[in-house]
């Protein structure tokens, strides 16, 4: 892997994570509000249904290229191991700590969390609300890294074949798609399994993300791919089976190539030589933000309006902004914590630096 594509994937990762909380800005993006079919629709549009839903696969094709680049000849246990304590203890941790959130609300507001209301009391409901086995997170923003971590999985058994063939796997994952919901409870979001695949698949090939961000490539195929998943729209009706699916596939693919080619472009704006300051802290951000925003939500509500209250439009827009921020100053706090403590709020341990006497 290039130093440039090194950089770049800095860049995607601040860019990536942020928009996904736009999805998840309470009250929600499912939730009618001033940004979901109100006078601002188009901010909810383009922030969370495009940019936020995309980045989801966007990620997912950068975690397997750098699987492929980094990680491929590591034995599948040692992977299953280092993903675990890399992205699932932590998620394990953050779910716990959003369950014990929603339920201090009803015990100081006596509101019963909506959380609480999609679940009942048998055994494997809790489970799920806490771990995601067979069903959906209560903080669904984590079910997104359950299949993350399955999907790295995959790939790992997936390795001897992506290697051999690797034309064959990449047309897999193409058709993933059509299979539905059949990959469940294994996958309940085949997107994130095939974007996985195909980012393994480019790296396979030798085909780097500066490559593929040059604007002959990423803003030319780009457009031209997100013309024909409009035009296959238009066909959805006649071929429910088939136009629907590659009409989103053709659109996620291009807008990954259009978000490409932005980012590089930043890399040529700035300072090639320098990361992103907030880069190390988004994964901390991301498990942070929905009880966080939740809590600025509950404040907000109190003292300034509703999410049908043109007000929310600010509300909406810089939530996320103070979620990363404060990820970026838990992650530094961390530093000087315990390393239990480091592993089990963020995935990984680092050591303080403290100034030489000299």
């Amino acid at each position: 892997m290039t130093p440039q594509d090194s950089r770049q994937i800095e860049y995607l990762r601040v860019f990536c994570i942020l928009a996904m909380m736009w999805v998840h800005v309470s009250p929600g993006i499912a939730t009618p509000s001033i940004v979901s079919g109100g006078q601002f629709a188009v901010v909810g549009l383009f922030l969370g249904d495009t940019l936020g839903r995309v980045s989801v696969s966007l990620l997912s094709f950068v975690s397997g290229y750098l699987f492929w680049v980094r990680a491929r000849s590591l034995p599948f246990l040692t992977v299953a191991w280092r993903r675990f304590e890399s992205i699932l203890l932590p998620c394990l941790v953050w779910s716990a700590i959003y369950l014990i959130l929603a339920a201090s609300k009803m015990t100081f507001t006596g509101t019963v969390a909506s959380v609480f209301s999609r679940t009942d009391a048998a055994p494997m409901d809790a489970l799920n609300a806490w771990a995601g086995i067979t069903g959906p997170t209560a903080n669904v923003s984590l079910f997104f890294i359950r299949d993350l971590f399955v999907s790295t999985l995959l790939l790992r058994i997936l390795v001897p074949i992506l290697d051999r063939s690797p034309y064959a796997v990449i047309a897999i994952a193409l058709l993933m798609g059509v299979l539905g919901d059949r990959l469940q409870p294994l996958i309940f979001r085949d997107s994130i399994l095939q974007f996985v695949l195909l980012g393994a698949g480019m790296a396979r090939l030798g085909v780097s993300l500066t490559t593929l961000s040059r604007p002959v490539i990423a803003l030319v195929a780009g457009s031209l791919f997100i013309l024909a998943g409009y035009g296959f729209a238009e066909g959805a009706a006649a071929h429910a089976a088939v136009y629907p699916y590659l009409s989103l596939l053709l659109r996620r693919v291009g807008t990954c190539l259009l978000v490409l080619s932005v980012s590089a472009t930043l890399i040529d704006a700035f300072d090639g030589s320098a990361h992103p300051r907030l880069g190390r802290a988004t994964f901390l951000a991301y498990l942070m933000h929905m009880p966080l925003i939740g809590i600025l939500w509950v404040v907000w509500q109190h003292f300034v309006g509703t999410e049908m209250d043109a007000s929310y439009l600010a509300f909406y827009l810089l939530a996320p902004v103070l979620a990363l921020i404060a990820g970026y100053l838990l992650d530094s706090l961390l530093d000087a914590a315990p390393p239990t403590m480091q592993l089990a709020l963020r995935g990984k341990v680092r050591t303080l630096r403290r100034p030489s006497p000299d």
